[in-house]
């Protein structure tokens, strides 16, 4: 079944209706005629953007013409998120493992991503430079594309870089996690997953993970985290690429809190 993201003005649910109008939606439009090429009785499922409930919509292509699709609700099937909103602070990566970083981050269930400017990442992305607003721009098509494949209720933002310092200032008194490759202590990372594990999905509280980006953390960034009260925990004993530490930490918060 396809899936897209619609306009909540496009969704009467007074009368089961969802209509993708071209003048109004013309990419939605344009996706569901050119390139899916649906055909009438065919099922899309449908989110809106933002949320307007906590369900999807299970509907019925009824009628195409050359301006709109007549969408007819034929369920509202109960949105399949994580139970827990999980920001990845991600060490900005070259371009290529940037993108495939939010892709299957996106898959995998992560509620934000915020690329993480730090002393040794090879990327910098500058707010005045003229490509800044371009590459931010495809980072969240990606995220939209892979929210649609993965049937995600939301699509993720990727947000704007932020800098440690900035962070710390800003964070609230969430789950602060940091993977870090010279952190050992196997044993107080379960202990540190499990206390989050038995009360998070009941808190309020958001989960932040920090991946660095290909030359790691530096000590004095760890230290500026460790001492505002960031858990320094373990992904194992084998140093991981930063796109693999990033998809591992959050495949572990993945199993442990689906419903």
């Amino acid at each position: 079944m396809h899936h897209i993201f619609v306009k909540k003005d496009c969704i009467d649910l007074d009368k089961k209706l969802i209509v993708i109008d071209s003048a109004d939606d013309f990419e939605n439009y344009n996706h569901l005629v050119n390139s899916l090429r649906v055909k009438k009785n065919e099922e899309v499922l449908c989110s809106a953007v933002p949320f307007i409930s906590t369900y999807d919509y299970k509907t019925k292509v009824s009628d195409i013409d050359k301006t709109k699709i007549l969408l007819i609700i034929e369920e509202e099937l109960n949105e399949n998120e994580l139970p827990v909103k999980i920001n990845l602070y991600q060490g900005l990566a070259k371009s290529d493992k940037m993108e495939y970083i939010i892709e299957k981050a996106v898959e995998l269930g992560v509620s934000s991503i915020i690329p993480l400017t730090t002393t040794n990442a090879v990327v910098k992305l500058d707010k005045d430079d003229k490509k800044y607003k371009n590459k931010l721009d495809r980072y969240n098509k990606i995220s939209k594309s892979a929210a649609e494949q993965s049937k995600r209720h939301i699509i993720p933002e990727v947000c704007e870089p932020v800098t440690i310092k900035e962070t710390i200032e800003n964070i609230k008194d969430d789950y602060n996690i940091v993977f870090y490759e010279n952190a050992k202590n196997i044993d107080y990372t379960r202990k540190a997953i499990n206390e989050i594990k038995n009360v998070g999905a009941n808190s309020e509280r958001s989960i932040n993970l920090f991946i660095g980006p290909e030359g790691g953390f530096t000590d004095d960034e760890i230290e500026m985290m460790t001492n505002v009260g960031f858990k320094v925990l373990t992904l194992g004993s084998r140093i991981l690429r930063t796109e693999t530490a990033a998809l591992t930490a959050l495949s572990i918060f993945m199993y442990e809190f689906e419903r």
